[in-house]
């Protein structure tokens, strides 16, 4: 996300089971029904990968590696999925929610916040006291970060760029950042290898909701888009892999509706479509059963456009 686009989200804001039920159902197909599990694979580059691990083995393995390993020297910053925030393998935190909250928003774009504009997002109505809890949590996350990697006191992590405050892109390795960079991508690659690799990036970095567990208001907008934009990766994904290799546009449709919306009709239905192209009826209507009980989490019922792709796979 651009920092205008931060910065005017943030204004807007604040003005199952996979056992068959049938016995019969049981057949080789149903390597491709329901949620999968997910392991933690070494890959060659020293990352971690995510296979499959079910009745498929090794032949559904997705290898979506997210080879996120912190440059030497940088900070690893994680904030999709639950925040976490280590250096060389040791977690750092903050000792006050100012600081910690500092960082949330800073994490959000490498070009930072405007300094009213983060004012205005943390801390809203304290007038004066707003501009000293700013400085405050800056002095903080610059100790701590010095504390942690052992540099000099004049080391700043916390950067002031043309009214901007900004974390210090040299101590900084952030998944948002990766992620954006490889939506960025998305649309500039030339060649369908070089789009699929953007798109599994995307993925692989997707552990979960943008900064999972906090409820700020100015989370939310900044979390759906994230959502939307690995939705759409997946969906993309999907469809440059569906004819080559439908195998693994199941996989990762399976690892979408999974990991990244299980309410997205879109995924569902082209999860099916794929199965049904593939003969696969029972793990269609498998994905169909999941489909419903996903959207009764939310009290909702399957779309009349969902339920028409299910009948014609079905006849």
């Amino acid at each position: 996300m651009t920092a205008p686009e931060n910065d005017a989200a943030v204004a807007g804001f604040l003005a199952g089971d996979c056992r068959m039920e049938e016995a019969e159902e049981k057949t080789e197909e149903e390597a491709d029904v329901g949620a999968p599990r997910l392991a933690r694979t070494k890959t060659d580059a020293g990352g971690t990968g995510v296979a499959l691990d079910g009745p498929a083995g090794a032949s559904t393995s997705v290898a979506l590696t997210s080879q996120f390993v912190a440059a030497a020297g940088k900070a690893k910053a994680e904030v999709l999925g639950a925040p976490r925030l280590s250096y060389r393998g040791t977690e750092v935190s903050f000792g006050r929610a100012e600081a910690s909250d500092l960082f949330a928003l800073l994490s959000m774009s490498p070009e930072g916040v405007s300094t009213e504009g983060i004012i205005d997002t943390l801390w809203a109505g304290n007038g004066d006291r707003g501009s000293r809890l700013l400085e405050s949590a800056v002095r903080q996350l610059n100790q701590v970060m010095r504390q942690a990697s052992g540099v000099g006191t004049g080391v700043k992590f916390v950067v002031k760029v043309r009214q901007r405050r900004q974390l210090a892109a040299a101590y900084f390795d952030v998944d948002l950042w990766r992620f954006e960079a490889a939506f960025v991508r998305t649309g500039t690659a030339e060649g369908r290898a070089a789009r699929l690799a953007a798109l599994q990036e995307m993925l692989a970095l997707y552990r979960g909701p943008l900064l999972d567990g906090r409820d700020d208001l100015w989370v939310l907008p900044l979390r759906q888009a994230a959502q939307r934009q690995a939705v759409d990766a997946a969906e993309r994904f999907a469809e440059l892999a569906r004819t080559e290799d439908p195998d693994r546009a199941v996989d990762v449709l399976r690892l979408a509706v999974e990991r990244v919306d299980p309410h997205s009709e879109v995924l569902w239905c082209m999860l099916m479509s794929i199965q049904g192209e593939l003969g696969r009826l029972p793990a269609v209507r498998r994905s169909f059963e999941l489909l419903k009980e996903r959207m009764a989490e939310i009290d909702a019922v399957p779309s009349a456009q969902a339920r028409q792709v299910y009948e014609r796979l079905i006849g």
